[in-house]
Parts: structure tokens; C-alpha cells; sequence
């Protein structure tokens, strides 16, 4: 590969990811370290973006006319278009049931309130506190008091059977499912669904972990609505590229386990994960993440030198005394594309409208890389 293909490789992985690791992707280009180096050089005197430790990121350049203008931009890739005056009447009046309004559905919400305000829509917010009968009432209510269409974030993954998918199947308003899994054939009136593919996440993630030479690799992750996704998507991504996944004795329900000495649980599952030659680990979520890497420096390990650790979620990842590499969700974007897509299905709801097919929008994760991450621990502490 000529130069000129390389700085437009690496000028193509900024705009995608934000961020490049040197050793990544040199590897994957299949040149030298410093050949890489060398072009990330060249590339920063001409203004193109900013060298960082071990890598290099992009250059985020103001909007002419300020932030406004990157909103209206996302808008149109949406299909949406700035409300002109706030004493409009609003478009439409959607309902958004979430299961916290702290954490990881923050960002969510932030998005939907983007979304919304930039359609001209009002956004009537609700909480369920991960309580199910909680969220039925709300659901209920919700669907009498005017709205015209609502978004909601079940507190469990699994909805079959479930006394919500009947009410979400029987809603006489759209129906957006935001962050869950919903590939129920359609009984009556179509029930729309946005999320992130995190079965996409934990496959980056392993990926990672192979390229920078991991063969023995730990899944955490469990008692949250993703464990399905992301061990599946883990599990597949290991198969694929031949390395062997560690499944441990002590997890989640084991009779050892404490439900009042969190930290205990962690020290444990590392000594077990170690003992069976374990030198990467995906951890999820963040604060378990943080939890593992903690227990790990105290234990003398070094990271990444002795294990690597990929964290999930990347809300707090990179605020740990090791900054942690970790699979970035598209929370933001997934509060505005639902909007997004209950808008059109109120839009297409009315009696004189043409039908409008189910969407099942999936978006996909990306990986921060950062300190964590570096390759497995020379032969001589080699267990496999």
C-alpha cells in the first residue's frame, strides 16, 4: 500500500471511530509500527488530526454557525426538520416510558429530547423504576390520556408471554420498543423497535481482543437485560476466530455468591480467571468493569501487561485509575431514531394514510480503545 492510500486509510478510520491504536491498525494495513507513525506525523502538520498516546484522533472542527447547525444536520439524516417557533402547537405528543432516568438511559433520553425538539414534538417522559407492574400502569395511562404515540424501554428482555407485550400488541397508539428485542410476528397494529446491536458489540470487542494476540478469553456480565446478547455475540465471535472462551465455575447464582460483598465476588472471579490462563477480559457493565480492574491492580497484576480488560457500556470506562477500552452503545442516537421512527408511524396511523411496514432499526456499538488494551503476556506465562 502506496503512502497516499495509507493517510486516506487512516483519514477514513478517524471519521468512522474517532480514534486510531498505532498497533491496531498497522496490523490491520499490514505495515510497520513506525511506517504508521510516520504518516500519522504528516498527517497532523497538515491540520488533519491530533497525535495522542499510542495513537491519534480526529479533529472535531466548530460549525460555521454553531452548534444549531450540527443539529439541523443530524435532523435531515433523519428525515426531520427544525420546529420554527416555540408557540406552535406541537406536531405530535409522544409518551416515553424508560426504565431509570439515570446511567445508561440518560443519553437515551438526551437524544429523544433532541429529537423531539428539533420536530417540534412534545415529549411526555415517564419512569418505571424497572418495576413491571410500574410500567404497565404507566403504559396504560398512557395510552388515554391523548398521546399520540409512545416509546418504552420494558424492564425485562423477555416479553414473551408477558402481560406488557399484550398491552403493547393492543395499544390503540403506535408503539415504538426502545433497546429491547422485538421480532413478534405483528398482530393488529404494527409495533416498531430501536436498539443497539449488542451482539455486534461483544463481537467487536472480541475481535480486538484477538487481533492483539488473546486466544483465552472472559465473557462478565449477568442479572441485566443484555447478558443474552452480548455472551451470544461473544461466544460467536470466538468460534469465528478460533480462541477459546472461559466458562467459569464461580458466576452469577453460584451458592458462594454474596449479595452484600460485591467486591468479593470480583476478586474471585479473577483468581479463577487467571488460574485457567484467562489474559483478556469483557466485562460488563461499566461498574463492574471498573470493580474487576481495580481488584486486579491490587492484586499486583499490571494492565494491560498482564490482562487486558474491555469494558461495556462506556458511560464511566475511561474515569477508572486505568482508563479502560470499552464498547461504546449509540445511546444518544438510539433516544433520536426512536423518536424518529414512532413520528413516522403516527404520521402513517391516520385513517386516510397509506400503510407504513414495521421498522426494526438495529445501530451499531464502536470501540473506544484505550490503556487497557495491549497484547497477551509473553511465553513464559503462557498457560495454554
Amino acid at each position: 500500500m502506496i503512502g497516499a492510500e495509507r493517510r486516506e486509510a487512516i483519514l477514513r478510520e478517524l471519521r468512522l471511530r474517532g480514534t486510531l491504536s498505532v498497533a491496531e491498525f498497522a496490523a490491520r494495513l499490514g505495515v510497520a509500527n513506525v511506517t504508521l507513525r510516520r504518516d500519522l506525523r504528516e498527517l497532523e502538520r497538515a491540520g488533519r488530526l491530533s497525535r495522542v498516546h499510542g495513537g491519534a484522533r480526529h479533529l472535531q472542527r466548530p460549525a460555521d454557525d454553531g452548534p444549531e447547525r450540527a443539529a439541523k444536520q443530524l435532523a435531515a439524516t433523519f428525515g426531520l426538520s427544525p420546529h420554527r417557533s416555540g408557540d406552535d402547537p406541537p406536531v405530535a405528543t409522544i409518551g416515553m416510558i424508560a426504565p431509570t432516568g439515570a446511567y445508561y438511559y440518560a443519553e437515551a433520553i438526551e437524544g429523544a429530547k433532541l429529537a423531539a425538539r428539533l420536530a417540534g414534538v412534545r415529549l411526555v417522559l415517564a419512569v418505571s423504576e424497572y418495576d413491571e407492574v410500574e410500567e404497565r400502569r404507566l403504559f396504560e395511562r398512557m395510552t388515554t390520556i391523548g398521546l399520540d404515540g409512545i416509546l418504552i424501554t420494558p424492564s425485562k428482555s423477555e416479553l414473551a408471554g408477558s402481560p406488557l407485550r399484550a398491552l403493547i400488541e393492543a395499544s390503540p397508539i403506535p408503539v415504538t420498543v426502545v433497546e429491547r428485542i422485538w421480532e413478534f410476528p405483528t398482530r393488529g397494529r404494527v409495533v416498531d423497535s430501536v436498539r443497539s446491536d449488542h451482539r455486534h458489540g461483544a463481537e467487536i470487542a472480541v475481535a480486538h481482543l484477538v487481533g492483539l494476540g488473546h486466544r483465552r478469553i472472559a465473557v462478565w456480565t449477568y442479572d441485566n437485560p443484555h447478558v443474552q446478547e452480548i455472551s451470544a455475540g461473544a461466544r460467536a465471535a470466538a468460534r469465528a476466530h478460533g480462541c477459546r472462551m472461559h466458562v467459569p465455575e464461580f458466576d452469577y447464582g453460584h451458592p458462594d455468591w454474596s449479595s452484600i460483598a460485591p467486591a468479593e465476588n470480583v476478586r474471585r472471579y479473577l483468581a479463577e480467571a487467571r488460574a485457567a490462563g484467562v489474559t483478556a477480559a469483557l466485562v460488563h457493565p461499566d461498574r463492574l468493569a471498573l470493580q474487576f480492574a481495580q481488584a486486579a491492580l491490587e492484586a499486583g497484576l499490571d494492565i494491560p501487561g498482564d490482562i487486558t480488560i474491555v469494558a461495556y457500556d462506556d458511560e464511566v470506562a475511561g474515569l477508572g485509575e486505568m482508563p479502560l477500552t470499552a464498547v461504546a452503545p449509540p445511546k444518544k442516537a438510539i433516544g433520536f431514531a426512536a423518536i424518529d421512527a414512532c413520528l413516522r408511524a403516527v404520521a402513517h396511523s391516520a385513517p386516510q394514510a397509506e400503510p407504513f411496514p414495521a421498522q426494526r432499526v438495529r445501530l451499531l456499538p464502536v470501540l473506544n480503545v484505550r490503556d487497557s488494551s495491549g497484547p497477551p503476556p509473553g511465553p513464559a506465562m503462557d498457560r495454554f
